[in-house]
Parts: structure tokens; C-alpha cells; sequence
């Protein structure tokens, strides 16, 4: 059995949920509302070097399922390896269980979900008809058709220095004059126009970059993420937060997720580099990134994820527990879509027989 933890009101003992709206635990017995003790205390960047040396050290006993005993109705459940945090099926009482149990890090901070479940639909039912191209039928789906699942999905964030050596190559634009000849009138003309050529030049340099927070997704549940979060309102991790919520752990371990915060890294570097260089156009041709003083911290963040089924496919989409955007997969008219090429080659066609006519 694990080890759980519930929630009794302080005023008249009954389980309590995390109350979005009043962001503490509020009965929904007798209207007391119970003040979390919001802390700070956690949040420092952690060394990642030292913590994979400790895991390597570790067996992994962590990928087994967890059997629950719910503390109110006692019926017994088992509960996925994946998520710590959960409803009991029979009776819904919130049980949130150690992180211990389930995955060697524990997270530090949370961001509290701030929009309610109310808003998020509402947040939807603007996102899904708000695109020209979408099929006119799918402004039909009501909102009380889609079913939201208030999630805390576990996220990495990186700190590191980096050293980076590149070659490439800068272009430079210019132009030569070039002479053409022309039918005009059954006569022929000799004009002239410019044709754009490119000087090209080696160069080599190097590049220090400091990154704070890269943020990257440790999950493998969710087809799609967030990377903009308030992370300067982080607070300390607290179960109290997730009562009444599901909770992940996390399945992209701590060495996977910096190489995914890499791969960002590596986009912002090149940028830097490119603007380096100068000139008008620039070529990477080679680059060695060195990444030092590396630090981390694992955090939990809230989602609502949900789908919706239009013409027999299924769409998966989430929505940001903070400030209710959206990313996500929805159709599109092929119709509209028709209709714009077919409007864009007759603008086209007009635009050139006009030009040829002047």
C-alpha cells in the first residue's frame, strides 16, 4: 500500500479539493475556506552532474503499479505507475500519494492552476471556431460536449553557461546591370536591370550564451507543450495544490530532458551566431557547443487536456492552466481552402495582366 495523504477541513472535518477560484482548499460543506502556507524555499537550481552520478547509483524499482486503499470509502484501486496524484473511482475522494514511491526526484515547485474549468471551455469553444479555414459545423460542438481533464504535468527547467566555435560563411547582396532586348510594338528595345548577385566571405568566431529556465516537457503522455509560463510565480511544491487534481510523474528522465532543452539551446545559439556574422546572408557551415555549470530543477505545471471527435477522427488538444491558451490539432475546410487558392491565382493572373497592359 502506498503511503497517502487527504485533506480534512479544518472546521468540520470533511475531505477537502483545492479551490481554483479561491486558490486554497475550500469546503464544499460548510464554505471554510482553508489557507494553504504558500513557501519559497525550494526553488534553488539544483546540480545536475551530482544528481546523475546519485541516480546512477540507484536500482530502478520505480516502474511498478501502486495499489491504493482510498482513506474515505476503503475500496481498493490500482493506480497507474504514471500518475501520483488521483480521484478514488468509487467515492472521488482527492488521495495524493509520496513522489517517493513513484520516481526518484520530487518536484520543487508548482504553478497553482489559475483557470477554472468553467473558463477553459470557454477558452475552447473561441479557439475552435475562431480559424476562417475551419469547417462551419464545428462551431456546433458545445462545450458541454468536451470533457477536460485538469492534469499537473512534471516539467524540467536548465541553467548553463555555454562556449560555442562555429565557421561559416557571409554573404553580401549586390547588384550588376544587365542588358536585355524586348518586342515592343514589332520594334525591338535594349533594357536594363539589375540582377542580384551574392560576394560570399569565410569567417570563424565563437559565442558565450548564458540560458535561465530553458523548459522542456518530462512527459511522453502529451503530443504537445507549453514553453511560455509565469515560472517567476513558482511556488514551493505542496500536495495541498493537487488535491482534486491528477498529477504525472515524470517519463522523460533528467538526461533526456537536457538534450531536448539542447536541441532549443542549439536554435537560440545559431541565431545569436547568425547575427554575428552579419551581412546579408549567413551559412553555419560547423559549430561545437560546450555546456558548463549546468543546473535544474523539476517543477509541476497545470493542463487541461481533452479531444474532440469530428467526421469520425479524433483531436487531441491542450490548454494552458494559467492563462487558458491553447495548442492542439483541429480540421480544416478543404472547400475554404479551395476557394482561397483559387481566389489568390485569379489576384494573381489580374495582378500580371495589369502590370503587361500599363
Amino acid at each position: 500500500m502506498s503511503t497517502q495523504r487527504f485533506f480534512p477541513c479544518e472546521q468540520c472535518g470533511a475531505k477537502l479539493k483545492f479551490n481554483i477560484t479561491q486558490g486554497d482548499l475550500k469546503c464544499t460543506y460548510c464554505n471554510h475556506i482553508n489557507k494553504i502556507t504558500r513557501k519559497y524555499d525550494n526553488l534553488e537550481e539544483q546540480d545536475y552532474n551530482e544528481k546523475i552520478v546519485e541516480l546512477e547509483l540507484l536500482e530502478d524499482e520505480y516502474d511498478v503499479d501502486i495499489e491504493q486503499k482510498c482513506p474515505n470509502c476503503a475500496s481498493v484501486f490500482t493506480q497507474d505507475k504514471d500518475v501520483y496524484s488521483t480521484l478514488c473511482p468509487y467515492c472521488g475522494t482527492a488521495v495524493v500519494n509520496e513522489v517517493s514511491l513513484y520516481r526518484p526526484i520530487k518536484p520543487q515547485g508548482v504553478l497553482p492552476f489559475k483557470v477554472t474549468k468553467k473558463q477553459a471551455q470557454e477558452s475552447f469553444s473561441k479557439w475552435i471556431g475562431s480559424h476562417w479555414f475551419s469547417p462551419s459545423k464545428l462551431k456546433n460542438i458545445s462545450k458541454d460536449q468536451i470533457a477536460l481533464k485538469a492534469i499537473y504535468m512534471p516539467y524540467w527547467t536548465y541553467d548553463t553557461n555555454t562556449h560555442t566555435q562555429y565557421t561559416g560563411r557571409r554573404g553580401d547582396v549586390y547588384y550588376e546591370s544587365q542588358r536585355y532586348s524586348v518586342m515592343v510594338n514589332g520594334r525591338r528595345e535594349t533594357r536594363v536591370h539589375d540582377v542580384q548577385k551574392i560576394s560570399w566571405t569565410r569567417v570563424s568566431g565563437e559565442i558565450y550564451k548564458v540560458f535561465d529556465d530553458v523548459i522542456v516537457s518530462a512527459s511522453k503522455s502529451l503530443a504537445h507543450s507549453f514553453d511560455n509560463w509565469d515560472l517567476e510565480n513558482l511556488v514551493d511544491y505542496d500536495k495541498a495544490y493537487l488535491s482534486g487534481f491528477e498529477s504525472e510523474v515524470y517519463t522523460i528522465d533528467l538526461d533526456d530532458g537536457l538534450q531536448n532543452a539542447k536541441i532549443k539551446m542549439l536554435n537560440a545559439i545559431k541565431q545569436d551566431i547568425r547575427y554575428q556574422i552579419g551581412g546579408d546572408k549567413q551559412e553555419i557551415t560547423s559549430l561545437k557547443s560546450d555546456y558548463y555549470d549546468i543546473t535544474f530543477k523539476h517543477i509541476l505545471l497545470p493542463i487541461y487536456s481533452s479531444s474532440f471527435t469530428f467526421n469520425g477522427k479524433i483531436y487531441h488538444y491542450i490548454i494552458n492552466g494559467r492563462d487558458g491558451l491553447i495548442k492542439g490539432e483541429r480540421p480544416y475546410s478543404k472547400v475554404k481552402i479551395g476557394f482561397a487558392v483559387l481566389a489568390g491565382i485569379c489576384v494573381a493572373v489580374g495582378g500580371y495582366y495589369y502590370l503587361n497592359m500599363m
